[in-house]
């Protein structure tokens, strides 16, 4: 039993180790939407465990907000069964803390900040995945050629989870990433922000008020210039052709008192 036990702990080590870093990694990621989402307030430093945020209702009435909290909550705790099944290496232990950057429902919860806040923020959690694979118990790990003889034996803890990209992918899949599947019955729903609008909306705006512009100089100026040189053309064209010139249904009737004041 105790050479079991020993035999055991840089393995039970390593997967509190890995624990604790995903606590963190989603303590760090509700701290700052929590912060950025209201001015005057601040996320809790004492809610680093996944039941103490269960806990934490403190959302000034924005029940929005809390449904997002609670349901990221719940699904995040899944995040610490990626690893301690299968291989239990140094590569695998980064690669699973890792592949939560790149998590849809992770994608979906950081959405609400500005993109260069998500790119900070997803800069400072790798910095923290280094520090704490610096912390890995890696004296038992098999070597290269026994993971590469055992690989198809021995299964990754997530077969599912994506190859990490830079940082600039990750913000990228973020934009296009749609709701995830939640724990609970409801879906999260996405919080009122600010929208961000480039060079192109801009131009578009200017193209539309110019075509409105124009339209309205068509039909205040140019088409009634016109109509009227049209009727003096048809005029001009009647006495030439010595046919009387009909009355138009704008125009006024001719003044005809001087002829009745000489027959009378």
């Amino acid at each position: 039993m105790p050479t079991a036990l020993l035999a055991q702990g840089p393995a039970v080590a390593n997967k509190r180790l890995f624990d604790r870093a995903v606590d963190e990694l989603n303590f760090r990621a509700m701290e700052t939407v929590y912060d950025k989402s209201f001015v005057r307030r601040k996320f809790p430093v004492t809610l680093r465990t996944a039941k103490a945020r269960k806990e934490f209702t403190d959302f000034d009435g924005r029940t929005d907000l809390q449904t997002l909290f609670q349901n990221y909550n719940g699904v995040s705790e899944r995040y610490k069964s990626r690893f301690g099944k299968g291989r239990t290496d140094l590569a695998e232990f980064e690669k699973q803390l890792r592949s939560i950057l790149v998590d849809k429902n992770f994608e979906f919860f950081i959405r609400v900040l500005p993109r260069d806040e998500r790119v900070a923020l997803i800069r400072r959690l790798e910095r923290y995945i280094q520090q704490s694979a610096a912390q890995f118990n890696a004296s038992e790990d098999a070597a290269p050629e026994e993971l590469a003889a055992d690989g198809a034996a021995v299964p990754p803890a997530d077969v599912d989870a994506p190859v990490t990209p830079a940082t600039e992918d990750m913000i990228d899949a973020t934009e296009n990433s749609t709701t995830p599947v939640t724990a609970q019955s409801r879906p999260l729903r996405p919080l009122d922000t600010a929208v961000q609008h480039d060079w192109v909306d801009y131009l578009t705006l200017l193209l539309a008020g110019t075509a409105v512009l124009l339209l309205l100089f068509l039909l205040t100026n140019v088409l009634p210039e016109l109509r009227t040189r049209l009727d003096t053309l048809t005029d001009e064209l009647d006495r030439q052709q010595g046919t009387p010139i009909a009355r138009r249904p704008n125009a006024l009737p001719e003044d005809r008192y001087e002829d009745e004041e000489e027959t009378n």
